[in-house]
């Protein structure tokens, strides 16, 4: 998926300005596809020369103009155009299994923090997912009126919300593994810091 599709199908909901769109990705796709706040500017300027969308300045009493950007038929036909695609096959590359893979030739000690760090990030991630994005499904459904939408959305969430879980539970296992323990049978009983785990040795 390209960046300017994504940008095409969030105004296709509602016309929005950069920042808007930045937030818009940062409380829904981000999990999946993300981009800074330059990436999208630029994103946004190629996509007005090839005439998807057009801009227009709103002024405002006592804070900067705001430019809002809004999609044109021949952006949504581009959209649509894309939607109708075979999607892209992934291209793997993964610089924490590639760790793993060469694990051997580290310090056990030392994967074992790579492998906290990825595993407590995901953790934190997945909370997010389950809370944070869950609930902004339901605020975006009822600002722009697409409460249709909502149940495609939720599909996207379930497969991050898989996929992050996965992650957790396979680190949990590599760690135990390298512990020689049993992996912790429920995320309650996951180590919440690095430290929790007992001392690794080879």
């Amino acid at each position: 998926m390209s960046l300017q599709h994504a940008l095409l199908g969030l105004l296709h909901y509602a016309p929005a300005t950069g920042y808007e769109l930045k937030s818009a990705f940062t409380k829904s796709i981000h999990f999946f596809w993300n981009a800074t706040l330059p990436q999208i500017y630029r994103t946004l300027t190629h996509m007005e020369k090839e005439g998807w969308l057009t801009a227009t300045v709103q002024h405002q009493e006592g804070k900067p103009s705001r430019k809002v950007y809004h999609i044109t038929g021949a952006g949504l036909e581009e959209f649509r155009r894309w939607l109708k695609e075979p999607p892209e096959m992934p291209q793997p590359r993964h610089p924490m299994l590639l760790k793993v893979f060469f694990g051997n030739q580290m310090d056990t000690a030392q994967l074992a923090t790579h492998l906290r760090g990825w595993m407590e990030y995901h953790a934190s991630l997945l909370e997010g997912l389950e809370k944070e994005v869950a609930r902004s499904i339901e605020h975006y459904a009822t600002l722009k009126g697409v409460s249709e939408d909502t149940q495609y959305w939720a599909m996207a969430l379930e497969f991050g919300k898989m996929h992050t879980r996965m992650v957790v539970d396979w680190c949990d296992k590599l760690l135990a593994t390298l512990n020689h323990e049993e992996p912790a049978k429920s995320p309650q009983d996951r180590p919440n810091s690095p430290g929790k785990r007992g001392k690794i040795r080879r």
